[in-house]
C-alpha cells in the first residue's frame, strides 16, 4: 500500500515551482494535477532537474514512491504531454493514481447538483517583476464561488490578440487542451459561497510566444471544470505588451479622477537646478494596480506647447512635459500632495515675459492620456 503522510497541503503548495517541490522532502504527498504540470514546466535550479528529460524522471521517482490524487483521463492525457511529460511518466501517473472502481461516474469529480457559478470583483495586475529568475506578469482575480465546495476546479486565464483570436502555443508549456496559450490555478473551495479574495496567477512573458513588436491583447479570464467545461466567465483584461517584456493593464471600467487643489512653489532649487515645485491635491478612481503617472506640460497663451529637446524633459512629441509615477493602491485613492519639479532651464523659451499655464493630465504609465485634471496659470520671465 503507498505510503500516505498525516499532513496538511496548504493551498499554495499547488502552484510550487520544481526547484520547491525538491526542497520540500520531509512533507511530501501524493501529488497533484497542477503540481506536476507546473514541474514539468519549471527549469529546476539542480542538477537532476535542469532539462526536461532530468525533469521527467525526478518527477516519475516520486510519482512511484507517492502516488497521485487523480486518474489519467484523455484530456489530462494531453495536458501532461503538452507539458512535456513522457509515455513513461504517463504510465506512471496512471498505475499510481486513485483505485479504479467499476462504476463510471465516480472517474469524474461529481458536479454539484445546484449549478456552479461565481460573482467577479476584481482583477489588478503587477508587472515586470521576477519570479523564480523569469520575468513577467503577477494577475489578481477578486471572485466569489457558489455552488463550488470541494469541486475540483481551475481559474484559467487565456490570451486574445487584437482580432479576439487566442494566441496559439508552440513550445508545449503553457497551453489548453486546445493548443492555446493559457495559465491556471487550481483551487477546490472549502466553502459555500467561498470568498477569493486575492487569487494569483503567475504568466511569464517569453510564454506568450510573440515576435518582437507592440500588441494589444486581452486576458480571458474563467472557471472551469478540471476535467474540462465552463464552468463561468469571468471577465476580460485588455492591455498593451511589446517583446521587450514589458506590459500595460487598462482597466474594462471607467477610470475618473478629480484635481482638488492645484499650487507652485517658485524659485526653489533641487540637484544644483532653479525651478518650480508643481503640487498636486487630487484623486483617482479605477486604476488600482495600474502603473500610471501624473503629468505636467506648459501650453502657451496661444494654446501651443512649449517644445523640449532633452530626452529626461520631454514626451513622444517633443513637448515639454515632467511627471510623478504612480501606482495607486486602492479602488479610489487619494494624492494629498503629489510633487514634480521642473527646473526653469528646460522652458526653452526666448526672452521675455509670457503668460504660461500648466496642463495636469493622468496618463497611463506608456504615456496614452487617461484624463485631463486641470489647468494652472502662471507668469514666466526669461531674461
Amino acid at each position: 500500500m503507498r505510503r500516505k503522510l498525516t499532513i496538511t497541503l496548504l493551498t499554495t503548495l499547488m502552484l510550487l515551482s520544481l526547484w520547491q517541490l525538491t526542497s520540500t522532502v520531509s512533507a511530501q504527498t501524493e501529488l497533484t494535477l497542477a503540481m506536476i504540470l507546473t514541474g514539468l514546466q519549471t527549469n529546476g535550479r539542480t542538477a537532476e532537474t535542469n532539462t526536461l528529460a532530468k525533469r521527467n524522471v525526478y518527477i516519475q521517482r516520486r510519482v512511484e514512491t507517492y502516488g497521485v490524487t487523480f486518474r489519467v483521463t484523455p484530456e489530462i492525457e494531453r495536458e501532461l504531454r503538452n507539458a512535456g511529460a513522457t509515455t513513461s511518466l504517463i504510465a506512471a501517473i496512471r498505475a499510481n493514481g486513485p483505485a479504479q472502481t467499476p462504476t463510471p461516474t465516480t472517474t469524474r469529480t461529481p458536479i454539484p447538483s445546484t449549478k456552479p457559478s461565481a460573482s467577479f470583483k476584481q482583477v489588478w495586475v503587477d508587472h515586470n517583476i521576477m519570479e523564480s529568475g523569469i520575468k513577467g506578469m503577477r494577475i489578481h482575480v477578486k471572485f466569489t464561488a457558489y455552488g463550488m465546495r470541494n469541486l475540483n476546479s481551475y481559474l484559467a486565464i487565456y490570451f486574445m490578440d487584437s482580432d479576439g483570436d487566442y494566441l496559439k502555443d508552440k513550445n508545449g508549456k503553457f497551453a489548453s487542451a486546445s493548443d492555446d496559450v493559457a495559465v491556471y490555478r487550481e483551487i477546490t473551495p472549502a466553502y459555500d459561497p467561498a470568498e477569493f479574495n486575492d487569487l494569483t496567477v503567475f504568466m511569464p512573458y517569453a510564454e506568450l510566444e510573440l515576435p518582437s513588436g507592440t500588441y494589444e491583447l486581452t486576458m480571458d479570464i474563467k472557471l472551469i471544470y478540471k476535467q474540462g467545461g465552463l464552468i463561468q466567465e469571468l471577465t476580460k483584461e485588455d492591455f498593451r505588451y511589446n517583446s521587450a517584456g514589458t506590459t500595460q493593464v487598462r482597466p474594462t471600467s471607467a477610470v475618473t479622477a478629480k484635481a482638488n487643489r492645484i499650487w507652485v512653489d517658485y524659485n526653489v532649487t533641487e540637484g544644483g537646478k532653479r525651478g518650480m515645485r508643481i503640487h498636486v491635491n487630487f484623486e483617482v478612481t479605477g486604476l488600482k494596480g495600474v502603473p500610471s503617472k501624473l503629468v505636467a506640460r506648459v501650453q502657451k497663451e496661444n494654446g501651443t506647447y512649449v517644445m523640449n529637446g532633452n530626452r529626461g524633459y520631454s514626451n513622444e512629441d517633443g513637448q515639454l512635459e515632467v511627471f510623478f509615477e504612480m501606482n495607486p493602491g486602492f479602488a479610489t485613492t487619494v494624492y494629498k500632495d503629489a510633487d514634480i519639479f521642473l527646473p526653469y532651464s528646460e522652458i526653452t523659451v526666448s526672452s521675455g515675459k509670457y503668460d504660461l499655464k500648466l496642463d495636469v493630465d493622468i496618463n497611463y504609465a506608456d504615456g496614452e492620456l487617461i484624463q485631463h485634471l486641470d489647468f494652472y496659470a502662471f507668469e514666466f520671465d526669461r531674461p
